[in-house]
């Protein structure tokens, strides 16, 4: 059943996802639920009930977050394991684990990170376009711990999903060129590769990413830029595209005094066959 707070919960994490990428929007999630627990006042029967809600509603975000399902799914079966506990140990048990698996996650997208490194190399025109973390911390530490020479062609999309990005460069030296992601085609002759990341791969091999990300995969595709994904090794699901959840909404939109009805999806999706490289914390697959 869809509540309003529970809609509520869905637009936030989106709106992280949004702003920060799927792997920081789960550290901040975890981060989040520890301090909770911390919180939480309940008497000991009512305890475990709480986080069966909350556990609940997180697995059927909009689209769903699949590291942080995986790791709550194995969370729950901690707790479950642990018995009839008090209140105080119960609180104690589920902090505990709960920063063991975001000890576990954060130790994986920092292998992520440096796999990325690796796949820099001199002379590269890189194309990025997306607020994935370990991307943006890739470039600009192959700049300055591997003293590589490349340059990054950034594709603006929106103020939000392009900003840090350019901060980040700015800030560490990195050399850039920023371009609308329109005009991408006059690039394409001169880039050497495509890095991106994604919220989830799904078992019927479609990656589910940011908006706009299909159709710079698909140029790249026709034009031999080779494409890399990097993603976490917990990001891939159990289930098929058609159950991640990608939420959609219509809604009427007035511009210049014309009114029109249009549908918007809130992610995209690239078909594994359009990857060239698919990079992992344990390395291509």
């Amino acid at each position: 059943m869809k509540t309003q707070a529970n809609q509520t919960l869905y637009n936030l994490i989106r709106a992280y996802m949004h702003s920060l990428g799927t792997s920081r929007t789960t550290v901040v999630a975890l981060k989040s639920y520890m301090e909770a627990v911390r919180r939480l006042k309940c008497s000991d029967a009512d305890f475990r009930f709480m986080l069966d809600r909350l556990n609940a509603v997180i697995k059927k975000t909009e689209p769903k977050v699949i590291p942080l399902v995986h790791l709550i799914e194995a969370f729950e079966a901690e707790m479950a394991a642990s018995g009839n506990l008090s209140l105080d140990d119960a609180k104690k048990r589920a902090v505990e684990s709960l920063l063991q698996k975001l000890e576990s996650f954060q130790t994986a997208t920092a292998e992520v990170t440096r796999q990325c490194m690796h796949c820099i190399a001199p002379g590269d025109l890189i194309i990025a376009h997306s607020a994935t973390a370990h991307i943006r911390e890739a470039l600009v530490r192959a700049h300055k711990e591997l003293k590589q020479d490349f340059k990054v062609l950034v594709l603006k999309q929106d103020f939000i999903r392009t900003r840090e990005l350019i901060d980040d460069l700015r800030r560490h030296q990195v050399y850039h060129v920023l371009i609308p992601e329109y005009n991408l085609s006059h690039y394409l002759g001169s880039a050497s590769k495509l890095f991106i990341g994604a919220v989830s791969v799904t078992a019927d091999n479609q990656a589910v990413t940011g908006v706009g990300t299909a159709n710079v995969v698909s140029l790249c595709h026709w034009y031999h830029v080779p494409v890399y994904l990097f993603v976490e090794s917990i990001k891939f699901a159990h289930r098929a595209l058609a159950e991640q959840r990608i939420h959609n909404e219509e809604q009427h939109k007035t511009e210049a005094d014309f009114t029109f009805h249009m549908k918007t999806f809130s992610h995209d999706f690239v078909d594994l066959k359009m990857i060239d490289h698919l990079v992992t914390d344990t390395g291509e697959r």
